[in-house]
């Protein structure tokens, strides 16, 4: 055997036991072999030895927010500085045109002033082998680790510590013409902090600490350049860690279709609806079936750029009684270029979160009530950039959002103004 069939043969058993070994969350969108190559080429320019290398740093959330901790009005809500620094770098290894290793590490430091608990330090990294065998098969595994202390779901008024680790496999056919088709399967495990803060006392990890395991086929088939269109569809399983948590446990089926344009023009984003059916194993569960969605268009015309995104998904549920909450989420924008040095920014947010069984709550009469929980977010962002050199910017921003809930003990309000500096002035 030559070195180089030594070598394909090394890497595919390599991937075959990860894919064995480790334990198989949603898929993200799977990428051709030569669309990541040539990113790699054109966007990675830094060379240090075989490496290239792709470094970022951003500043965001430098400011004054009112309400930290998303307390109600009457508990007193408790207001600090803050700030986020989050640097990271891709590092891509290239052999030939079969072979691409990528490595991203993203460390990220919340400072906050006063609330010393608050203040963290976040990691994420992502390593990934993509293998082109025979010109057509393409082979690839990876694993990523996250360590942040965040708000996962819209439940989380308190960011709470969260973990998870993903490893990932993919095997695909990518055809001479426009047409690729393969198999991605994925396992998450997530771990999460409890809460003990003002206002909180809450057990998360029993209640959400779990695994995920699904299994995808996809097709996709190339439009234009780097447009795709995308048909996929797969089987999850959500497994509990903790024996009060298993009348959570749960499988899905889902289905998804859509368009994905990086670059088209003056459009670039995704759109994807789909459905999807979750069945808690518990039978006196409500199962949910509906319409799914995850879509963000981004488009540039004359002076403005109109952003519009919409997402519809379940997630599980800590705060209630249910296994899971159905969520809406729209998100229209709108930005408004002065001149070459200047512009202006409005982002508004609509969300609404329903509870498909009812729940029973003591009054402050010492009576009891049965209702279903309906929440309904809403968020306006408001700002401008100054342009500094090339495509990046320093900006400015001030955002108010609030809570309003059938359940009023769930009522919150909290606004912020800060800075922020990005590399998207285009």
């Amino acid at each position: 055997m030559s070195t180089r069939g030594r070598f394909i043969f090394f890497v595919v058993f390599v991937l075959f036991l990860c894919f064995v070994l480790t334990t198989l969350s949603h898929a993200q969108f799977y990428q051709p072999f030569q669309q990541e190559l040539d990113l790699a080429l054109t966007k990675a320019r830094w060379r240090v030895g075989p490496f290239r290398l792709y470094p970022t740093i951003q500043f965001r959330d430098i400011g004054y927010d009112n309400n930290i901790y998303r307390m109600r009005e009457n508990d007193e809500p408790i207001a600090d500085f803050r700030a986020t620094i989050s640097p990271e770098i891709k590092a891509y290894l290239l052999y030939r045109d079969w072979m691409i290793f990528t490595f991203t590490e993203n460390p990220e430091y919340v400072f906050f002033a006063k609330e010393t608990r608050e203040r963290s330090f976040n990691n994420e990294f992502n390593a990934d082998l993509k293998v082109l065998l025979f010109r057509r098969f393409v082979l690839s595994g990876g694993y990523g680790y996250l360590n942040a202390r965040r708000r996962a779901t819209s439940e989380f008024d308190v960011r709470a510590d969260m973990k998870a680790r993903t490893s990932t496999f993919n095997f695909f056919y990518e055809s001479a013409s426009r047409l690729s088709f393969g198999f991605t399967g994925q396992v998450r495990d997530y771990k999460f902090e409890d809460i003990f803060a003002p206002g909180e006392e809450i057990y998360v990890s029993r209640q959400l600490d779990r695994e995920e395991t699904s299994g995808v086929l996809e097709i996709y088939y190339r439009i234009h350049s780097q447009t795709l269109f995308f048909l996929s569809g797969g089987f999850s399983e959500y497994v509990f860690d903790y024996p009060e948590s298993k009348w959570r446990d749960s499988y899905s089926y889902q289905v998804y279709s859509g368009l994905r344009f990086p670059l088209l023009g003056r459009m670039r984003g995704t759109i994807a609806l789909g459905y999807k059916q979750l069945n808690p194993r518990a039978e006196y569960k409500k199962k949910f079936s509906g319409i799914v969605g995850n879509t963000f268009i981004d488009y540039r015309v004359g002076r403005f750029a109109l952003r519009f995104g919409y997402n519809k998904d379940v997630h599980f549920s800590y705060w209630t009684n249910n296994a899971y909450f159905i969520e809406n989420r729209y998100t229209p924008g709108l930005s408004f270029y002065l001149n070459q040095f200047i512009r202006l920014d409005y982002n508004f947010f609509y969300g609404k979160s329903r509870y498909p069984e009812a729940e029973v709550i003591r009054l402050p009469d010492e009576g009891y009530v049965e209702f279903f929980r309906t929440d309904k977010h809403y968020s306006h962002t408001a700002g401008f950039v100054v342009r500094l050199v090339r495509n990046t910017g320093i900006g400015l921003t001030v955002n108010y959002w609030r809570r309003d809930s059938t359940d009023f003990r769930q009522n919150r309000s909290r606004w912020f103004v800060g800075g922020f500096i990005t590399y998207e002035f285009y």
